[in-house]
């Protein structure tokens, strides 16, 4: 699609998880062959995720997507290009709002459209996702109409990724008994809460709460509303690159505040946050 509307200077990325065995090693053959065929520059990676899990203890999707970002930063610093360029579309969006949501997170919060994003390796990447009010089944549509081959990712169909599974079972069911396009709506419901997070950037900086060492400033804290003091403590595990931010470990944190319970809690990651002399501090 960006080669047909006129983009030229783009280089093809794409990472093999080594999770799908030859399929894998297909599908990044498979991207080789169309990069050359478009005449672009091509960077194909390999990751052992399995191993990555085991190592870092993180999920597998979770793993995953580092292990990606890591990559992209790789060829970021190589091309001396920071401006990534995501295919997540509609469907993509649908399912991560709908398992924030069930997993606690704040709102109906989904993909952004633009993000910046830095990497564990400090490299800052420009993400841009352009097909996010695109369905699944238009960009199907386009490829058929023009006559395009694409492979399909077989481990899809399958019942063993959360996602595949809020894919296949949950949003046909949610068709069935709303009588209406469910995907559609979390998607559009992602769109409007877009339109929340400037103003959650304002109460941020309001709050003032960092003192010079960026630590967590406990008596402003405390002074802030609970549902501010939610949103400073998700907000600074983010910034502190703390993965997996759920309700669960917003509560936990905030147990810090009162000083009769434990100094010490502990965060996705082996990470702890710690409170000491007035202050919380993330201990990698």
């Amino acid at each position: 699609m960006l080669v047909s509307a006129g983009f030229r200077n783009l280089v093809v990325c794409h990472l093999d998880h080594g999770l799908r065995g030859r399929a894998s090693t297909m599908d990044a053959k498979w991207v080789s062959r169309l990069a050359k065929e478009l005449g672009l520059g091509c960077e194909i990676g390999k990751s052992d995720i399995v191993a990555r899990m085991a190592e870092r203890k993180e999920s597998m999707e979770t793993a995953a997507r580092h292990a990606r970002h890591e990559f992209f930063a790789t060829c970021a610093k190589k091309y001396r290009c920071n401006r990534v360029l995501l295919a997540h579309h509609a469907d993509d969006q649908a399912e991560t709002v709908l398992w924030n949501l069930m997993r606690g997170s704040h709102g109906m919060k989904g993909m952004r459209a633009m993000q910046r994003l830095v990497t564990k390796s400090g490299r800052a990447l420009q993400i841009e996702r352009p097909l996010l009010g695109v369905r699944h089944a238009e960009l199907v549509d386009w490829l058929e109409s023009n006559g395009h081959r694409w492979r399909e990712d077989a481990s899809n169909a399958e019942a063993v990724a959360i996602r595949n599974r809020l894919r296949n079972e949950v949003f046909p069911l949610l068709d069935d008994v709303s009588g209406r396009d469910a995907a559609l709506a979390f998607a559009r419901g992602a769109s409007d809460a877009a339109e929340s997070d400037e103003l959650e950037a304002w109460a941020l900086q309001q709050a003032n709460v960092l003192d010079p060492q960026g630590r967590l400033h406990l008596p402003v804290l405390r002074r802030l509303p609970v549902a501010l003091q939610r949103l400073v403590i998700r907000d600074f595990l983010k910034q502190g690159r703390i993965a997996s931010v759920d309700r669960g470990v917003i509560d936990r944190s905030l147990l810090l505040l009162d000083l009769s319970q434990p100094a010490t809690v502990n965060l996705p990651g082996r990470a702890r946050l710690r409170r000491q002399g007035g202050r919380l501090w993330i201990d990698p």
